[in-house]
């Protein structure tokens, strides 16, 4: 049996890498580095991918609208907005994922849902798209 890396390690690496379009093509910064997971920031936006320990396995991938001082706003999980900009399904951007090959999975089913979202959010009326889904 060959050894086997760090989960939680193994997730941020594959987020770096499935979200990096984020800061090649869209001007965020990051990754960086958070206790569940990884950030992105942008102008106006943060981009979070969580894949917290627990009993339900999952990735949730989270926007936030950043307020005055780099404070957090309202925010929105992925599949809520995805949904809400006519980009498609839930289920394109599905959040269980009980193995580790599922949670790597879903790393890329967020990324590509989200490069798809993007625009929209980054286009006038973005931000009341996530104020109005937001929490």
């Amino acid at each position: 049996m060959g050894h086997r890396g760090d989960p939680a390690e193994e997730f941020r690496a594959a987020v770096g890498t499935a979200f990096a379009f984020l800061v090649e093509d869209a001007g965020f910064s990051g990754p960086e580095r958070t206790l569940h997971g990884v950030a992105f920031h942008g102008e106006g936006l943060d981009i979070e991918v969580w894949c917290p320990d627990g009993h339900e396995p999952a990735v949730y991938t989270m926007v936030f609208l950043i307020g005055p001082g780099g404070v957090h706003g309202k925010w929105a999980p992925l599949d809520d907005l995805y949904v809400a900009a006519g980009c498609g399904p839930a289920q394109d951007v599905p959040e269980s994922a009980p193995t580790r090959r599922a949670t790597l999975k879903r790393v890329h089913q967020h990324a590509a849902g989200l490069r798809r979202l993007l625009p929209k959010l980054l286009a006038p009326g973005g931000e009341e798209l996530i104020a109005r889904r937001g929490r």
